[in-house]
C-alpha cells in the first residue's frame, strides 16, 4: 500500500526532474557547487510546487485577531511562522479564498512571501524612526514597514521606476501607510543629498531572482545570465554604500536579496565593507528571526575569497513555508 508520505516525496522528486530538465546548466552547476545535497533538493522542487501562500494583517486596519478570526469562520486553516512575527502560513485554503474575505476587500490582510515580510523585521524599526526603503516599489515592505511603525516618524519610499511608483503609491493608499513620503530617482544617488538622514535603511536590492525561479514561467530563466549577475552586483554595491551614507552612524542597514548567487551577496558585502571611507559591520540578526531552513554564508566561490567577515549574514533556502532569500543586517560604526 502507498501512503501519503510516500505519494508526497515521490512528487518531490518528480518536481526535481523537471527542473533538472528545463534549467540551464549553468545554473545547476552553480547551484550544486553553492548548496548540500539537501538544500539543492529543497531548491529545485521549490521551482516547480505550488508556492507556500502566506499573510500578514495590514495592522493599520486590523487586528492580527480579526483578521485570524475571519479566516477560520470560512472554513480556512492557518498556522504562524514562529521565526517571522505577523505571518501566517495559508495550510488550508485558496488565495481566491482569502482574497474574497470582508477583511481583503478592506485592505486589512496582505498576501506575501515570508522570507520577504522578514527583511522589514530585521530593520527592527520603532514608530518615531526615520525609515528609507531605497528601492521601494511595488511597496510590499514599504507598507509593511509603515505598519511597524504605526504610521508614525518618517518614512522614505524612493525608487527609479516612475512606472512602478504608481504602484506603489495605489499600495501604500489602501493600505492606509500615511507616513510615507515618496521620491523618484537613482537610489545610489541618495547618498550624496541624504547623508546620515536615518536611523535605518532598507536595501531590497533588484537582483537575478534566482531563490524565486518558477518552472511555469521560463521567461525569467531564459533571461538569466552571468552577465547579468555582474552587472546587478556593480548596481548592488552601488546602492548598499548610498544605503551606508544614508544611515546615521549607529544606525542599521539591511541588505536583501531573492537570489542564491554569492556575487549579488557575500562579495556585495564583502566589496562594500572592505573600503576604506565605510566604517561598518555586519552583525546577527536576532535569533527570533532566523529561519531553521538557513545555510551559513559562503566566504569563498569560483576561486575568490571574501576578506572580509560576512558570517552573520544569512541564506535562506526555499522549503514550504517561504522563497529563498539573503539578509544581512548592517551597523554604521563611523
Amino acid at each position: 500500500m502507498v501512503t501519503n508520505a510516500q505519494n508526497s516525496m515521490a512528487g518531490f522528486t518528480d518536481w526535481i526532474t523537471k527542473a533538472e530538465e528545463q534549467l540551464p546548466t549553468e545554473i545547476l552547476e552553480r547551484f550544486s557547487l553553492l548548496l548540500s545535497d539537501k538544500d539543492y533538493a529543497s531548491a529545485l522542487a521549490s521551482f516547480g510546487i505550488p508556492k507556500p501562500v502566506t499573510f500578514r494583517p495590514n495592522t493599520l486596519r486590523l487586528t492580527e485577531e480579526q483578521v485570524l478570526n475571519e479566516v477560520a469562520e470560512a472554513s480556512m486553516q492557518s498556522s504562524p511562522i514562529p521565526w517571522c512575527p505577523l505571518c501566517n502560513l495559508l495550510t488550508k485554503g485558496t488565495i481566491r479564498e482569502l482574497q474574497g474575505l470582508p477583511c481583503s476587500s478592506i485592505d486589512g490582510l496582505y498576501i506575501q512571501a515570508a522570507s520577504s515580510m522578514l527583511a522589514a523585521h530585521a530593520l527592527q524599526v520603532q514608530p518615531e524612526m526615520r525609515v528609507l526603503d531605497l528601492c521601494a516599489a511595488p511597496g510590499s515592505k514599504t507598507s509593511q514597514i509603515a505598519a511597524l511603525m504605526q504610521n508614525k516618524g518618517m518614512l522614505v519610499a524612493n525608487d527609479r521606476s516612475r512606472k512602478r511608483l504608481y504602484r506603489l503609491r495605489e499600495i501604500l493608499q489602501r493600505q492606509g501607510a500615511t507616513n510615507v513620503e515618496v521620491l523618484c530617482g537613482p537610489g545610489e544617488r541618495l547618498g550624496q543629498t541624504h547623508a546620515e538622514c536615518f536611523d535605518r535603511v532598507l536595501v531590497d536590492a533588484p537582483c537575478s531572482g534566482e531563490g524565486r525561479f518558477r518552472l511555469e514561467r521560463p521567461i525569467r530563466l531564459q533571461r538569466w545570465s552571468t552577465q547579468e549577475i555582474r552587472s546587478l552586483a556593480k548596481l548592488q554595491e552601488q546602492l548598499l554604500i548610498a544605503a551606508l551614507r544614508c544611515v546615521r552612524v549607529g544606525g542599521l542597514v539591511v541588505y536583501s536579496t531573492c537570489t542564491f548567487a554569492p556575487e549579488e551577496n557575500e562579495f556585495v558585502l564583502d566589496k562594500v565593507l572592505r573600503k576604506k571611507n565605510i566604517d561598518a559591520k555586519i552583525v546577527p540578526l536576532p535569533e527570533h528571526l532566523i529561519p531553521p531552513a538557513t545555510m551559513a554564508p559562503v566566504t569563498s566561490w569560483l576561486g575568490k575569497e571574501c576578506t572580509q567577515d560576512v558570517t552573520s549574514a544569512i541564506r535562506i533556502i526555499p522549503d514550504a513555508t517561504t522563497t529563498g532569500f539573503f539578509i544581512a543586517c548592517i551597523e554604521r560604526i563611523s
